[in-house]
């Protein structure tokens, strides 16, 4: 394998701090965050192409770049066509997923050297322990004020950046299994790593958000499912950590408090569920719009035309990224990210800790994790594109 050349690791470096600045910023409200977040990638991606024009040195693709360079080329021609029912909207969205393609692709470059890989995987753990010890403080000490200082406009369930309690569970399900992959074949970190493992889990079991209580326990078991497979575990040993995990990660959640969680569990109603007739709007604005969809970033615009229901609040997002992508981007869109997914999958999956990604995908059946904060998107992307050059790398020495 080609050793990523200097320029390249440095742009690597620099969108990874990037892509820390935006999740920190995420609280906030106004545009000059995300505009500061794409600007400065721009820079740096303007920074590497002169670098390679006048160093030169290899290029690194892959095919998965393809479905994500087709999200913005296909937002053009919507916008060209006069497709689109909401211009404006569909340039933002174009603009966010060139940023998502362009920190992809600069990651990818330097992602031909292991040990970046590595200290990628390492680092993101760390953040995200580091940003789950502060969320859990000020969930518990701040009335809703980011890092106790910036008022957040709610009064509750914000934890750290991430004033929506189920963002801040996809954030958690992106970096969970990292450190229950690392406990694993990392013995020596394994009490640390199962630590940071258990606050993050109190962190969501704290946020009452229910599909990540539900993911995270569905990661941890596809995690020691595949450890045991790769002959990291015996049977008997995979069963021991399972029940050593589920006891530290329940422990935790008690600290964290269960009560408003069980409510939720307990409390369910389906069919008092708005998303369900969300969604169901969502599929007739398909069926309106099949093949070019009626524009990204136009369903806010376009649903109260087949709304059945108002509760007298603005729906904003469809709670489900999948059906949203179909309305917007028609089949085509659909068909992109369908792709991406599946020339990621078995990569994901061979890396392991990788399988984050996965589970934020699940979630985007009845969430909304791609919508509405840019440099979120991006990171989910990112990481994706680097476990998945760890699944394609030779991986008989884990690498995380």
């Amino acid at each position: 394998m080609t050793a990523a050349p200097r320029y390249s690791l440095f742009a690597g470096y620099a969108v990874s701090a990037l892509l820390a600045f935006g999740v920190l910023t995420l609280w906030v409200r106004g545009r000059w965050a995300v505009a500061a977040f794409q600007l400065a990638l721009f820079a740096v991606a303007a920074a590497w192409l002169w670098a390679y024009a006048w160093i030169g040195g290899p290029l690194r693709l892959r095919l998965s770049l393809l479905p994500l360079a087709f999200v913005p080329l296909w937002a053009t021609v919507q916008l060209l066509a006069g497709t689109t029912l909401a211009p404006w909207y569909t340039s933002e969205i174009a603009l966010t997923w060139l940023a998502c393609l362009l920190a992809a692709f600069l990651l990818l470059q330097a992602a031909s050297s292991q040990p970046f890989r590595r200290w990628f995987a390492n680092a993101l753990l760390i953040f995200g322990s580091l940003l789950a010890v502060q969320a859990l403080l000020q969930l518990f000490t701040s009335r809703g004020d980011v890092f106790w200082i910036f008022p957040s406009g709610y009064s509750d369930r914000v934890l750290g950046p991430f004033v929506y309690h189920n963002k801040y569970a996809q954030f958690i399900e992106l970096i969970f299994p990292i450190a229950l992959w690392r406990a694993i074949t990392r013995r020596r970190l394994a009490p640390l790593c199962l630590v940071a493992a258990a606050i993050m889990f109190a962190g969501v079991v704290a946020g009452a958000s229910r599909s990540g209580f539900a993911i995270l326990l569905l990661e941890m078991a596809a995690v020691l499912f595949f450890a045991w497979r790769r002959q990291f575990l015996t049977a008997r040993a995979a069963a021991l950590i399972a029940l050593q995990g589920m006891a530290l990660l329940f422990l935790w959640g008690f600290l964290a408090g269960w009560e408003f969680l069980a409510q939720r569990l307990t409390g369910i109603d389906p069919l008092s569920d708005h998303r369900w007739p969300i969604m169901l709007s969502t599929l007739h604005i398909f069926a309106r719009y099949p093949l070019f969809g009626c524009g990204l970033g136009a369903w806010p615009t376009v649903y109260p035309e087949f709304a059945t229901f108002d509760i007298g609040l603005v729906v904003n997002q469809a709670h489900s990224d999948w059906l949203q992508w179909a309305a917007e981007g028609g089949f085509p869109l659909l068909l992109a990210m369908l792709s991406f997914t599946a020339l990621l999958a078995r990569p994901l999956v061979r890396s392991v800790w990788g399988i984050g990604f996965l589970a934020v995908l699940l979630n985007a059946a009845i969430d909304y994790p791609f919508q509405q904060l840019p440099a979120f998107s991006a990171l989910l992307i990112s990481t994706a594109i680097l476990a998945a050059e760890d699944g394609h790398a030779d991986l008989n020495t884990p690498t995380c």
